[in-house]
């Protein structure tokens, strides 16, 4: 079983304990009928239907109900439960409006908002109108009007919740598209511009210096490359991570690039996994694109990355750009990355003062 799949079984199983606590109320009628001056066949009849009523009601809330028309659905059980409700009667009387709440529950929780609200008090107002007549005290009918209510509010702080959920998704996505479109024009408008510009000259040269022509092609083909090679970089960081894949590539990356790498990793939750997986992709690309370093050393604790390098520092290393201007696009995400899940990025220089002071990146929990 996966883990997404346990997250759903514990959700449903959360769900069915939930709605079951609320069933002790139906103790009530249970008693009456229990102690009914009528027909035994009318007693076990309603306990019985009592038992088939918890039972089409649990599985209510077991199933997902994610699939094709839910309303019908949700209108067949309440009919069902209405219908082994009815049987109840001769022997519960009045205080069958009980199973009323339990339906109303079914009919609010399962329907669109709206739609569910004004079906499931209607279904309780219309039990309560038709036994007001038969009460002997108005608490069966009070009780259960007091636990629509509580539905009702269960139901509508829900759905805020979800509302809510659902623009800080939107919020989200937002910051991802601008994030992506920042990177794109990093990465692509530079380039693109140099490319336009080039090629302009290398028309106006075909003729006059055919030579030189060919050396600005050349350097169109080289720069077209390089873009093609930061664009496919770009894509690949804006896929999420995986901390033992990305542990795994920084050393490749390193030792691919004639660095000695020192890289300790201990175990650390899933929300640190990552943020630190984001860290050590972009450390360790700009120790290798920039550091002009011999070793780097990669310490992943819980709480805490810490990636060092004993190169040139400043631009380079694993601050990149961030270090000089604040501006480079990798480490500002990051940054914000960091920032998101309560976390603070840290970097400088390893030994200041120093001909290679190096550079030391650093993301920790306050």
């Amino acid at each position: 079983m996966t883990i997404r799949q346990d997250e759903a079984m514990g959700i449903r199983i959360y769900r069915l304990l939930y709605a079951g606590v609320w069933l002790v109320f139906l103790a009530v009628p249970v008693i009456v009928a229990v102690r009914a001056d009528v027909p035994v066949v009318l007693r076990v009849v309603a306990l019985v239907a009592t038992v088939c009523f918890v039972a089409v009601y649990l599985a209510a809330f077991w199933d997902e109900d994610d699939g094709p028309r839910p309303g019908r659905r949700a209108a067949l059980r309440a009919l069902v439960l209405a219908v082994l409700a009815a049987a109840t009667l001769p022997a519960t009387g009045y205080t069958g409006i009980t199973y009323a709440s339990f339906i109303t529950a079914i009919v609010v929780f399962t329907l669109p908002v709206r739609a569910g609200l004004i079906s499931g008090v209607t279904v309780w107002a219309t039990a309560a109108l038709v036994s007001l007549p038969f009460a002997e005290h108005p608490g069966p009918i009070l009780g259960t009007g007091l636990g629509v209510l509580f539905i009702v509010v269960i139901r509508l702080a829900e759905n805020f919740e979800h509302r809510q959920h659902h623009a800080e998704q939107e919020l989200r996505q937002a910051a991802e598209r601008d994030a992506i479109a920042r990177d794109v024009h990093d990465v692509l408008g530079h380039s693109l511009t140099v490319l336009s510009i080039r090629a302009q000259l290398a028309r106006r040269l075909i003729d006059l210096e055919p030579e030189r022509a060919r050396e600005e092609v050349d350097r169109i083909d080289a720069l077209a490359r390089e873009s093609l090679a930061q664009v496919r970089s770009t894509v690949a960081r804006l896929r999420t991570p995986h901390l033992a894949s990305e542990v795994e590539t920084a050393r490749e990356a390193l030792a691919a690039a004639g660095i000695s790498a020192d890289v300790e990793v201990r175990s650390v939750d899933d929300t640190d996994a990552e943020l630190f997986a984001w860290a050590l992709r972009e450390a360790v690309t700009n120790v290798v694109r920039h550091a002009q370093a011999s070793t780097c050393r990669v310490r992943v604790e819980p709480g805490r990355l810490r990636v060092e390098d004993d190169g040139v520092g400043g631009v380079g290393g694993v601050g990149g750009e961030l270090v000089s201007d604040g501006a480079g696009s990798g480490l500002r995400g990051l940054r914000e990355r960091a920032s998101k899940a309560g976390a603070r990025l840290a970097v400088s220089e390893r030994d200041a003062g120093a001909e290679r002071p190096g550079t030391v990146l650093e993301v920790s929990r306050p």
